[in-house]
């Protein structure tokens, strides 16, 4: 490995990063600094993996809840180290809306990035969760009777948001302090035992160390194994319904796991109100599965299953009209947030400058019309969805890529316009798993 002179510590962090494919040379980082010990120990070895000339540039955003006293002189003590570690600096006052506050806070907290790292250009966002934070995640989940998605603890790597610290120990993390002689703040509200993960840190987590004193390393080790089968089960669960809908009988044909994601998928992709999907309701659509005449089942959110044409599908329930969803404006490339927590759309051209933006991302609306790949000529996109046997109420429901009254794409159904030869835009869309980027943004939001 380069830089052998480098300290320990920040060799470790540096080998996360190459191994875990977190960053690269060219990029520049933007770090969520709480003053608190693990993002100052995160700025600190960046800023000296930039002097190494392993990362292009690094800078930092104290971002002030204002939930407790206190929190400006945080804001001044992160401002201080930044400026011992030659870091440009800034900081940002939000209000924490009503609700759950640790939820409510976190969201805002990711939207201050966000927009701090498009004003900047960084190209990544860097938080300070630890090892330690990761053995934490898996005991709180694990007690919550979480199955491995949850269990797969805190991802290295979401979207542009990365977690350099991920293999190192809060231990780890006190020593490289003192060794710098940085000052940090602790936040009192980290050791509150009101908080049940707090509980965890400071209770379960040390009876787990005695027992085992490698248990930290192997809960880290488990969520790391089980994120890979995570991945891997949603990929076959995805190839089961690639359009939106899943086949039955393929289904039943399926692992339970299997066809436990698939439910949710179709879920997370129906238009729908407030709720949440139940372990007993994905087992009340499974059960369901091996019935021979048509069937619906009412699911949270306004939504039903429904079994028809020997197809499953979830969709808005017939005696619940949600009315359709507010239009999304697409400017460009990039990735757009469809329903808070669950589905973004992401929107490729190989020539954007022949696409004519912005376009429009809506349902469908009489005098739409369609000319599919494959197919010759244009003809009105309810007539080829009636052809394709597509549920009306499913027709209804779908998002659609539009210029004017023309479809571009139907990305639900994998499906999109005819094209000149290879003398056209290339446009591509697909509608793909948020990866938990979205309780951090709005609907119709463009991500990073």
């Amino acid at each position: 490995m380069r830089n052998p002179a480098l300290h320990p510590f920040v060799l470790g962090v540096l080998s996360t990063v190459r191994r875990r494919k977190l960053l690269e040379r060219k990029d520049r980082v933007l770090v969520a600094l709480s003053a608190g010990p693990d993002s100052t120990a995160l700025l600190s070895a960046l800023a000296t993996l930039r002097e190494a000339g392993e990362v292009e540039g690094v800078r930092a955003l104290y971002v002030d809840h204002g939930l407790r006293a206190g929190s400006a002189e945080d804001g001044d003590e992160a401002g201080r180290t930044c400026l011992v570690l030659k870091v440009p600096f800034a900081r940002v006052r939000v209000e924490v809306p009503a609700g759950n506050v640790q939820a409510q806070a976190r969201r805002v907290r990711y939207l201050a990035l966000r927009a701090e790292a498009l004003r900047t250009g960084a190209t990544r966002i860097a938080t300070g969760h630890t090892r330690s934070d990761q053995a934490e995640t898996v005991l709180f989940r694990l007690l919550r009777g979480s199955g491995a998605r949850g269990l797969s603890g805190i991802p290295p790597r979401r979207g542009r948001i990365v977690r350099p610290l991920i293999d190192r120990s809060r231990e780890e993390v006190m020593a490289f302090l003192s060794d710098r002689g940085l000052a940090f703040r602790e936040d009192p509200s980290n050791a509150a035992p009101r908080y049940a993960r707090n509980r965890v840190r400071h209770e379960l987590l040390p009876l787990a160390r005695r027992l085992a004193p490698g248990a930290e390393r192997a809960l880290a080790r488990a969520a790391d194994l089980l994120r890979a089968d995570e991945r891997a089960l949603k990929a076959r669960a995805r190839a089961c319904a690639p359009a939106g809908e899943a086949e039955c009988l393929r289904l039943l044909r399926e692992p339970k796991a299997v066809q436990r994601r698939v439910v949710r998928a179709l879920w997370r992709r129906a238009p729908r109100g407030k709720g949440e999907l139940s372990a007993a309701h994905v087992e009340a659509v499974l059960a369901l599965l091996r019935r021979v005449r048509p069937w619906r089942l009412s699911l949270p959110g306004g939504v039903e299953a429904r079994c028809r044409y020997g197809r499953l599908e979830i969709g808005p329930g017939a005696s619940r009209d949600l009315g359709p969803p507010a239009p999304i404006l697409l400017g460009g490339p990039g990735r757009y947030l469809l329903a808070a927590g669950s589905t973004v759309l992401s929107v490729e051209a190989r020539r954007p400058d022949l696409v004519g933006w912005p376009l429009e991302l809506r349902t469908r609306r009489p005098g739409d019309r369609f000319g599919p790949e494959g197919g010759s000529g244009q003809k009105k996109l309810k007539a080829w969805l009636i052809d394709r046997k597509v549920p009306r109420e499913r027709r209804d429901a779908l998002w659609l890529v539009t210029r004017g009254p023309t479809v571009l794409a139907v990305p639900e159904l994998g499906v999109r316009a005819r094209e000149a030869g290879g003398d056209g835009p290339g446009l591509v869309v697909r509608i793909e798993d948020a990866g938990g980027e979205g309780p951090d943004c709005k609907k119709g939001e463009r991500l990073l």
